[in-house]
């Protein structure tokens, strides 16, 4: 019996992607008999202890009565930090790269999703030294390295001078049946209804972080011929206003629907009701949305570079993220060649299919039991 203890400061962020990936893995990792499960959370007002009953395990508490000492609370709370990690553990597991700054019995495995700080231009100085302190420190004081991609894997590996052998892929998984089962025609109506959705778009689901790079998804729409603007128009999300700016400086903000926020329990409906995703980001560590399309039946165009094309396998086209022509070169082949959207609908789901919660618990499972035990 392994001795397991998580850090669960993110488990009900599930707007982020740590967020998700810690909460999906514990729950797949609490069917193993020969793990002996127990986690730790610093509480802060917000929280709530109803929201963690359905890990069925002990989780230590450590309350806070600010907000603000969450982010300092690796110094002023070396104690409390000790108390809810008291009880010797086999291994303690983080999601992400933030390690409290305390001793911990047993060992120690952290996880660094992605080198986006330290790797883009969307940061500014003090957010990368900060992100840069962090993941040191973590890697520093980790037996092991959790990534999500072969890609991120080598990227960490570089970047810290580790071994490629320290750093293991846990990769992201897709909910299948939530994207993909079919949503009744109510349902979808009262979506587009609520949003203003066209009756056909292509979609940019996602953030408007520089490193996004919605810039070209706009540029690249404004290519399109008159006919297919017509038909299809373009539909973005969380969109920022110099994405507005660009989009009436084309000329093309009448075929154009900025929408702000979606509930999370409309996305489902977005990817459904749309005819193409577009996912044109410079830097990703794995990509969790074109698995989310794929898993929803609509094809995807998507960058060739760092994980993406890994992530997205035969199933989406690529492009330079950077080349307008090719982009819309693409999007039009896309939109027009039926036998070419069928198949790419058809790889799509089959590619959205291997990546499940489970098979990836499995994974960390079988390290933690069968390499980190016996080291």
């Amino acid at each position: 019996m392994l001795n397991v203890n998580f850090g669960m400061q993110d488990v009900n962020h599930f707007s982020t992607g740590i967020g998700v990936f810690g909460n999906k893995i514990i729950m797949e990792l609490m069917k193993y008999d020969d793990l002996d499960c127990t986690g730790h959370i610093f509480f802060t007002p917000g929280l709530r202890r109803k929201d963690f009953k359905r890990f069925r395990f002990s989780t230590k508490i450590c309350y806070l009565p600010a907000r603000w000492m969450y982010n300092v609370r690796l110094k002023l709370l070396p104690l409390s930090m000790r108390q809810i990690c008291h009880r010797k553990n086999d291994v303690h597991v983080f999601f992400n790269y933030k390690l409290p700054r305390v001793k911990l019995d047993g060992k120690v495995v952290a996880t660094i999703h992605d080198l986006i700080p330290l790797k883009t231009e969307m940061e500014n100085e003090a957010i990368r030294n900060q992100y840069l302190a962090r993941v040191q420190d973590a890697v520093k004081r980790s037996d092991e390295i959790l990534t999500v991609s072969e890609y991120s894997r080598k990227d960490i590996s570089d970047y810290f001078q580790i071994p490629e052998n320290n750093i293991h892929i846990i990769p992201n998984g897709v909910d299948f049946a939530a994207f993909n089962t079919p949503i009744d025609s109510d349902r979808l109506k009262s979506v587009r209804e609520n949003y203003q959705l066209p009756d056909k778009f292509i979609l940019y689901f996602g953030s408007s972080r520089k490193h996004k790079n919605v810039e070209s998804v706009i540029k690249a729409y404004a290519r399109l011929t008159d006919t297919l603007k017509d038909s299809f128009h373009l539909v973005i999300t969380n969109a920022n206003e110099p994405l507005k700016q660009l989009a009436e400086k084309l000329g093309i903000q009448p075929y154009v629907r900025f929408v702000g926020k979606v509930d999370d329990s409309d996305k489902a409906a977005f990817y459904q009701l749309a005819d193409l995703k577009l996912f044109l980001s410079l830097y990703e560590g794995f990509g969790i949305p074109i698995l989310e399309a794929m898993a929803a039946g609509t094809p995807v165009i998507t960058s060739n570079v760092s994980s993406l094309p890994e992530v997205s396998g035969d199933a989406a086209l690529l492009v330079d993220p950077l080349d307008i022509d090719q982009i819309a070169e693409a999007v039009t082949r896309v939109l027009t060649d039926f036998e070419l959207r069928q198949d790419m609908i058809d790889k799509g789901l089959a590619n959205a299919r291997k990546y499940t919660w489970e098979n990836a618990a499995k994974i960390l499972h079988d390290f933690l039991i069968h390499e980190l035990d016996h080291q």
